[in-house]
């Protein structure tokens, strides 16, 4: 497997292959506030300086084969938005997990908020060392964990 966090230029080339990737996986688990995020993410936000932690937004995808196996997406820290979806092909396999390490690495900082009904994506969470912080009523009104790195 091969991991990339996108530059500008990477995520201009390859914006519209991603959005596609999401709607086609993501099961209509991503919220509509985060997809209008990535939708509207200005290349120079996945610009950090030469040291992690550096980029307010980060994309990460991981390459399998030469197939696009999953993609993860921060903005600001996760507080704006944060999200991943792997292909059914490669579920279970900890690719979720070490995209978001790559997003937290990137960034300095990760949040992420995840439906309680959703266990494959707590675990992934927990996998990616990420500890639950609090429990809120999310956007579609379930009970929802709050992650942090």
């Amino acid at each position: 497997m091969q991991v990339k966090l996108l530059s500008p230029s990477d995520w201009t080339a390859a914006k519209d292959k991603i959005t596609r990737f999401l709607y086609r996986y993501g099961d209509s688990r991503l919220t509509h506030a985060g997809l209008v995020a990535l939708r509207e993410l200005p290349p120079a936000k996945l610009a950090g300086g030469s040291r992690s932690g550096d980029a307010s937004a980060a994309v990460a995808v991981a390459i399998q084969g030469g197939k696009l196996a999953a993609v993860a997406f921060g903005d600001e820290g996760g507080e704006r938005a944060c999200f991943v979806v792997v292909s059914p092909d490669f579920r279970g396999q900890g690719f979720g997990s070490i995209l978001l390490k790559a997003l937290h690495k990137r960034m300095g900082k990760l949040t992420c908020s995840v439906a309680s009904d959703n266990t494959s994506s707590m675990n992934m969470c927990f996998r990616a060392g990420m500890k639950a912080v609090s429990l809120h009523t999310g956007p579609t009104g379930k009970p929802t964990l709050r992650f942090e790195s």
